[in-house]
Order: structure tokens, then C-alpha cells, then sequence
């Protein structure tokens, strides 16, 4: 994590996604940070203290099982709100998020704002926006699928960066199937023009 003391990139992202608009709070603080691929925000970052938009790169949100296994949540790779459900109280969430490539995060440190935004209505309600997708997003993860099939396009779609994965081994454990399965339906949909082989274990949806 690294922040960015550059004024004109930090202006030219809040003027892109209009981010002053969502406050009627005036002459708020915002900063600009940069995450690498593979950093955690909320390890660097205590979401309960500290809002974060993404406006660049992506982050997969998932929790760890029992085997030390992830359980994927959702992937958010468009402008969004980090912190929203801490916010509301919820601060001991079991979840990560992870930078899948870079990331930059422009920040609002609540220490001198939060009971200010608590009567900020405007803000309230892309809150309440905020947290409704990312409860739709979560519930969908919890989806139940009919067929493997399904069950491994939702992953492409919705849980792998740019739709893509490499690793069947690890694929197998995520899907939890046999081998055999996965690569006897990788073959059927790349046949069928629904996925691409882009090397050797990599497969990606068009």
C-alpha cells in the first residue's frame, strides 16, 4: 500500500465518478492509495475507521473455510464503496479483500467525519444502495447450481479476474470436483465455443 501525493489524479477520480456528489457534507478529506496485486485493503486498512471507493483495478472479497480453503463472495472490479457494511456497524466481518491487479482507493478517514455523515442524507442513501448490491452479490455466491456446468460458468463470470483462471488443481478444490470432471467439461465448452483454452490450465469465458 502506497499513497499517492498526486492532487491532479486525485481530482480527476473524484470528478470522474462525481464523488463529491454523494455527500452533502461539505469540505470533506480524501486521499488517493495504490494497492498491488495480491495486498489485502482491509489488513492495511481498518474499514471501521476508514471509507475507501475503488476507482481503478479489482478486488475479490472472500472468507477463509475451516481446510484453509477460500470461499470466494463476489469480484468487484467497478466503482465501489469499501467499508460500507462497517459503517453500519458491522466491524467484525470474517472477510478479506483482495487486490486481484492494481488498485487505487480513494480514502475518507472517519475520525472527524463519521457522526457528520450519520445526519448526511445524501450519503445515507448510496449507503443503503451500497450495501443492498453487495447483499444481492453475496447471496448469489450462495447460489445453489443444478450442474457443474453452471456452477463453473458462474465462477468465470463472477469470481474470477477478467474471467479467466489458471490452475485446474485449484479449480477442483474451488468447485469441489474430481479432476476428471472438470476437465471432461472444460473440453465439452471449449468445443462448444463457450470458453477458450488460453494455455496450458488457463481457460477463459468469451
Amino acid at each position: 500500500m502506497e499513497q499517492v501525493h498526486d492532487e491532479k489524479i486525485l481530482g480527476r477520480y473524484i470528478n470522474l465518478y462525481h464523488i463529491n456528489e454523494i455527500f452533502d457534507t461539505k469540505n470533506l478529506t480524501f486521499r488517493l492509495y495504490q494497492y498491488e496485486r495480491g495486498e489485502i485493503l482491509n489488513y492495511n486498512r481498518d474499514f471501521s475507521n476508514h471509507l475507501q471507493f475503488l476507482v481503478s483495478g479489482a478486488v475479490q472479497i472472500y472468507s477463509i473455510r475451516g481446510d484453509g480453503s477460500r470461499y470466494p463472495l463476489c469480484l468487484l472490479n467497478d466503482f465501489t464503496l469499501l467499508g460500507d457494511m462497517e459503517f453500519c456497524g458491522e466491524t467484525s466481518l470474517p472477510f478479506l479483500v483482495e487486490a486481484t491487479k492494481k488498485v487505487m482507493c480513494i480514502e475518507l478517514p472517519l475520525y472527524d467525519f463519521k457522526n457528520i455523515l450519520l445526519n448526511d442524507n445524501t450519503f445515507l442513501r448510496f449507503l443503503l444502495r451500497s450495501v443492498g448490491h453487495k447483499m444481492a452479490l453475496f447471496t448469489e455466491s450462495e447460489a445453489s447450481f443444478s450442474n457443474l456446468e453452471e456452477k463453473l460458468l458462474h465462477f468465470l463470470k463472477y469470481d474470477c479476474p477478467d474471467h479467466q483462471f489458471q490452475g485446474v488443481e485449484a479449480t477442483v478444490i474451488q468447485l469441489r470436483c474430481s479432476r476428471r470432471q472438470l476437465q471432461r467439461l472444460l473440453k465439452s465448452l471449449t468445443e462448444r465455443q463457450i470458453i477458450e483454452k488460453k494455455g496450458k490450465g488457463i481457460y477463459r469465458l468469451k
